[in-house]
C-alpha cells in the first residue's frame, strides 16, 4: 500500500478548491449588444473622453469617435463591463491612416458606480505631431504662468507692450 505524498495532497486540495470556486462564481456570459443602444454609445463616449485626457502633450485630444464596430456586455463579480471595438480618427497617427481600430472595455463598479476603462493598445502617434503638441502645451503654460505672475504683481499684462514674437521653433529637449 502506497502512502499519500505531498503531490497527492496538493492535487486533492486543488480539486476541492476548483469545486468550491465553481459553486461560488457562476460563469458570466457576454451578451452581444446593438451598437446604437444608448448605454453602448454612452460607454464609447466615456472611453474616448477619458482617452483624450491621457497624453501629456494633449495629442490624444485629436481623437474622434467614428464608429462603434461591435459591442457586448458582461456582468462580472465587481463590475458591469462593456466590451467594444471602436474606430477612432486622428490626423496624427504614426501609420498615416485617418482611422484606426481599438478594443476597449468600460467597467462600471457595482459598489459605487465609478466608471473606468481599459484599452488593449494605445494609439501610436506621429513623433513630429507629438512635438508640435508639446511645444503648444509649453507655450500655453508659459502664458498662463505669466498671467499669474502679472496678477500677483498687480500688473495688467494686456496694458504692457508685449515683446516681439520670435519665429524660432524649439525641440522638446530644449524646452
Amino acid at each position: 500500500m502506497r502512502l499519500p505524498t505531498a503531490v497527492d495532497a496538493v492535487a486533492a486540495a486543488a480539486g476541492i478548491m476548483a469545486l468550491c470556486l465553481a459553486e461560488e462564481s457562476p460563469r458570466y456570459e457576454r451578451t452581444s449588444r446593438q451598437v446604437h443602444e444608448s448605454a453602448i454609445v454612452q460607454a464609447a463616449n466615456f472611453a474616448v473622453d477619458e482617452l483624450k485626457k491621457l497624453s501629456d502633450t494633449g495629442i490624444y485630444t485629436s481623437l474622434d469617435l467614428v464608429q462603434i464596430k461591435n459591442a457586448s456586455t458582461q456582468v462580472g463579480e465587481f463590475h458591469f463591463m462593456t466590451y467594444m471595438h471602436l474606430d477612432l480618427a486622428s490626423p496624427h497617427y504614426k501609420s498615416r491612416q485617418p482611422v484606426e481600430s481599438f478594443s476597449v472595455v468600460v467597467m462600471q463598479s457595482k459598489a459605487d458606480d465609478v466608471w473606468s476603462f481599459a484599452i488593449d493598445d494605445f494609439p501610436v502617434m506621429d513623433e513630429d505631431a507629438i512635438e508640435m503638441y508639446w511645444i503648444d502645451m509649453v507655450e500655453k503654460r508659459r502664458r498662463a504662468r505669466e498671467a499669474v505672475f502679472a496678477d500677483w504683481s498687480g500688473d495688467d499684462i494686456n496694458s504692457q507692450p508685449s515683446p516681439p514674437v520670435q519665429e524660432r521653433t524649439y525641440s522638446k529637449d530644449e524646452l
